[in-house]
């Protein structure tokens, strides 16, 4: 990065904001494969400048703009005068663009599985910031995704991207019993209505293969095994006013993803799911977090369309209500989970430092301890449109855990929790897991 350098006399302060300054070129050395149109766009408000002040801001704000293209690595800046007037100035960027194909292995977390991920990707492929990529994914628990994508920004003030992607993901599910082959089509345009509320517009359509993980599978995973195909569109609107993602300290977390299948294919739902948490400053270093998890499926009414066990609703786990195993809440079917078409979950936790505070400022500062109480229930529910009777159904057989334990922060994107877990409520037909309970992944209740 290019910075401006000035001698001050001694004694004295150059007000910068007094100096005229007018800008009467402005040069972008390094381009190759980008294209003039978006560079243009991104540097033309240099020319509207009138002080020295001014043009050091603005500078630096269309050195962002160029960065947030995806086309360069590196971008500098250089100010000096020109010949033409004694208050004109030229403004040079130079620029060193991203490599035409860039190659990673990386591991990443989440619902509880490790995995190792190969890709390749060619960023700026069509000079206007488009990305080209490939990713190939093999998780610990013997799932698999194989995923392509275009994406391609559209700049303007909604900062939206639009992208299409063809995928084919393999996963298991020992506590339902069944295992899942995907292989599907995903559009999906993102875009800022304001600031920190971001919008996705998606269509996925998708061929689903779901059979028996094992002979033992219960009959109620057998009758729905087979092939459907799912055609659905679907709004995710997020509101994320967070101080930090993985340990919050303050402000809140709004998102709600509404569903609907049914625009062909066998498969037709109408399907919303919200999430609600807000954090609190106790002291220093100590927070009070809430989080409500609510969602609510219903199904076609259309004989002709169906849902499987794939849509419906799980609850139970180190990432949701602890205590309990993976999918170890709600009605099962000969010792399978078959979820529900409603649920709701909440859980309270208060988060502080390590005790006498090892490594503060370093290495300690990635560790938390917590308490926390959660709660929650899944099931088939029939709601009969009367408010008070239908919470109090709701609450009805709701499971309750409570315990303490160690939360890390895992490369500013996941998190790994132990914890030491005590389930307080439990109904018939529940696999509750009380003691020490590992969970790693990126969404905690």
């Amino acid at each position: 990065m290019g910075g401006v350098q000035a001698k001050e006399a001694v004694g004295q302060q150059i007000p910068l904001g007094g100096i005229q300054a007018k800008v009467v070129a402005v040069n972008v050395e390094g381009l190759n494969r980008t294209k003039n149109d978006i560079v243009m766009k991104s540097v033309k408000e240099l020319f509207s400048v009138e002080h020295f002040e001014e043009l050091v801001l603005t500078s630096q704000e269309v050195r962002n703009k160029l960065q947030e293209l995806g086309c360069f690595s590196k971008v500098g800046i250089h100010i000096d005068t020109s010949q033409t007037g004694s208050k004109d100035y030229v403004v040079t960027f130079n620029v060193e663009e991203n490599k035409r194909i860039v190659g990673s292995v990386n591991t990443m977390v989440g619902n509880n599985e490790g995995s190792l991920m190969t890709g390749v990707k060619l960023p700026n492929v069509l000079g206007r910031g488009e990305k080209l990529q490939a990713d190939y994914t093999y998780g610990t628990k013997k799932s698999s995704s194989f995923n392509i994508s275009l994406q391609k920004p559209i700049f303007g003030p909604l900062k939206s991207v639009i992208s299409g992607n063809l995928f084919q993901a393999m996963g298991e599910y020992p506590g339902s019993g069944f295992k899942q082959l995907d292989r599907g089509f995903l559009a999906d345009l993102s875009f800022l209505s304001a600031p920190q509320v971001v919008h996705n517009l998606q269509y996925e359509a998708v061929w689903r293969n779901l059979s028996c993980l094992s002979r033992t599978s219960s009959f109620a995973v057998r009758e729905q095994s087979g092939h459907t195909l799912k055609s659905a569109v679907r709004h995710i609107l997020c509101v994320d006013r967070r101080d930090n993602t993985i340990f919050p300290t303050e402000g809140t977390l709004f998102r709600l993803t509404q569903e609907f299948a049914g625009l062909g294919g066998n498969v037709g739902f109408f399907k919303n799911e919200v999430e609600v948490q807000a954090n609190l400053p106790l002291g220093e270093d100590i927070s009070l977090q809430g989080s409500f998890n609510a969602g609510l499926l219903k199904p076609s009414s259309t004989g002709e369309k169906t849902i499987t066990l794939s849509d419906n609703f799980y609850l139970g786990g180190p990432l949701n209500v602890r205590g309990f195993d993976i999918r170890g809440v709600g009605p099962h079917a000969d010792g399978n989970s078959i979820g529900g078409t409603l649920y709701w979950a909440s859980g309270l936790h208060m988060y502080g430092p390590l005790p006498f505070r090892p490594g503060q400022g370093g290495f300690g500062d990635l560790f938390r301890t917590h308490l926390f109480v959660t709660a929650g229930n899944v099931g088939s529910f029939w709601l009969s449109g009367n408010m008070q009777r239908d919470l109090d159904m709701l609450a009805q057989d709701f499971r309750l855990s409570y315990g303490l334990g160690l939360a890390v922060k895992l490369g500013g994107i996941a998190r790994i929790e132990l914890n030491y877990c005590i389930p307080v409520r439990a109904s018939r037909g529940d696999k509750v897991n009380p003691g020490l309970q590992f969970g790693v992944g990126v969404n905690f209740l």
